[in-house]
């Protein structure tokens, strides 16, 4: 699988080809970070994987939520292999292991012990989570994966509470390989400590807005994991001295350290939009060399714990006048990441208007992007879904979709070949699917 892993290819496409000549230049690229289709027989040969269920058990999950949650769990062991290792941890004000980690097997022993969930009391989140991370600390270094996987209805009010020490720890603990994967349920937990958790450990975030609705980011999840093929990604920029390089999607890292991207599985792509800021004095004459602008490199870790290092062929592009430059065509994919990562930057907009109640200000920016973007369906709709919740005037549940989906144009993988069609979307795999309703089913009830 190491050697097929070098078939991954990296492109640069900026949004005119050219530059103009005798100006300062801002020009937007798409990087694409597109994954070989994955090897015969690739689910038989990954490492075992090492998953923490770690499942809050409050009293506010008595009843279907908590039932819907222990459903999630028995689905999650029984996508996995006989030897991945897998730990079940319960917690209320208090925490308890219900099984140490341990192989699989026959999922006998984990079925007993998820059916023996039931309510409790308060919340301590962060003492869940750190139990379900360190049984998993005890697993071989070379083990494919090792995740936590975090669901929770509430709000962290027992042990350690700060979203930033939570967060910081999560960080801590994906440094040492095992990252973290958060699943918010209803509109009562707190979807900025869920969200910070899962960005700073590595993993990914998922919201149900009802207990129907959280198969759905589960099924996402597994069927993501089951076809890993890298994780860790980490993309840096080279540019020359004077050009400033800045990344538009909204994502962990910097120019300096590099920009942390999700984990990639076979036959998809990760994407970055970066804006260069090209200096006049940078530029040849009008019809002269290429300027070179950027190259990428990009750091990645294989599931046996091997990296490897990418790098894109070099951007060069020819300064040409004012009138030359105006009748190049736009790149119509390179168009179509800008509107959804413009329309994530919008959202957070509306977040924090709707955090002060003015939803005049929610109002007015969903009506007006509703209009720029209504040539693209898939920014559109989430826009449209997005628009519904705002008037019904429901902070908490505007404040979680409006997040979700903005992380959503952020970070989502997609297709190498996508389709704009988007009827066509429940038959691509489910970790590819551009969902426009955050927090609902939207796919599954469809089969």
């Amino acid at each position: 699988m190491q050697d097929h892993l070098q078939e991954t290819r990296i492109s640069i496409t900026p949004r005119r080809p050219a530059l103009v000549a005798g100006f300062d230049n801002q020009i937007d690229v798409l990087v694409r970070i597109e994954a070989p289709q994955a090897p015969a027989g690739v689910e038989k040969k990954r490492p075992p994987y090492g998953i923490g269920l770690v499942i809050d058990r409050s009293g506010s999950m008595s009843g279907q939520p908590l039932e819907e949650a222990k459903r999630c769990a028995a689905h999650v062991v029984q996508s996995l292999a006989p030897d991945d290792t897998v730990a079940l941890v319960a917690f209320d004000n208090r925490v308890k292991t219900l099984a140490p980690a341990q192989l699989r097997a026959d999922g006998r022993a984990l079925a007993l012990a998820i059916e023996s969930l039931h309510s409790g009391g308060n919340t301590n989140l962060h003492g869940g989570w750190l139990t379900g991370a360190e049984e998993l600390a005890g697993m071989a270094a070379e083990a494919g994966l090792k995740r936590v996987i975090l669901l929770s209805d509430g709000c962290a009010n027992e042990g350690l509470t700060t979203p930033a020490e939570i967060a910081e720890a999560c960080r801590a603990m994906a440094a040492k390989g095992i990252t973290t994967s958060t699943y918010g349920l209803g509109h009562h937990f707190n979807e900025e400590l869920m969200v910070a958790m899962a960005e700073a450990g590595q993993g990914n975030h998922y919201y149900g807005e009802t207990a129907e609705d959280l198969m759905e980011p589960f099924q996402a999840e597994f069927d993501l994991l089951a076809n890993l093929c890298c994780k860790g990604l980490t993309l840096r920029a080279e540019t020359p001295q004077g050009v400033a390089v800045e990344m538009l999607n909204h994502v962990a890292g910097d120019a300096a350290n590099g920009w942390q991207l999700s984990d990639l599985a076979w036959g998809s792509e990760a994407w970055a939009l970066l804006r260069l800021r090209v200096p006049r004095a940078q530029l040849p004459a009008e019809g002269g060399d290429l300027c070179e602008l950027l190259q990428v490199t990009l750091a990645v870790t294989d599931l046996e714990g091997s990296g490897h290092v990418f790098h894109s062929p070099q951007l060069a592009l020819p300064a040409v006048n004012s009138s030359a430059y105006g009748a190049l065509a736009e790149d119509a994919l390179v168009l179509r990441r800008i509107a959804e990562v413009e329309a994530g930057a919008l959202l957070r907009e509306t977040r924090e208007a709707a955090r002060h109640g003015d939803w005049a200000a929610v109002d007015r920016i969903l009506k007006q992007a509703e209009a720029d973007y209504a040539g693209n369906e898939y920014v559109a709709g989430v826009l449209a879904s997005i628009r519904s919740v705002a008037e019904s005037r429901q902070r908490e549940r505007f404040m979680k979709d409006a997040l979700y989906a903005s992380a959503g144009f952020s970070k989502r993988l997609s297709q190498t070949e996508e389709s704009l069609d988007l009827s066509l979307e429940v038959s691509v795999p489910s970790y590819l699917r551009r969902k426009r309703a955050p927090g609902k089913d939207e796919f599954l009830k469809k089969k």
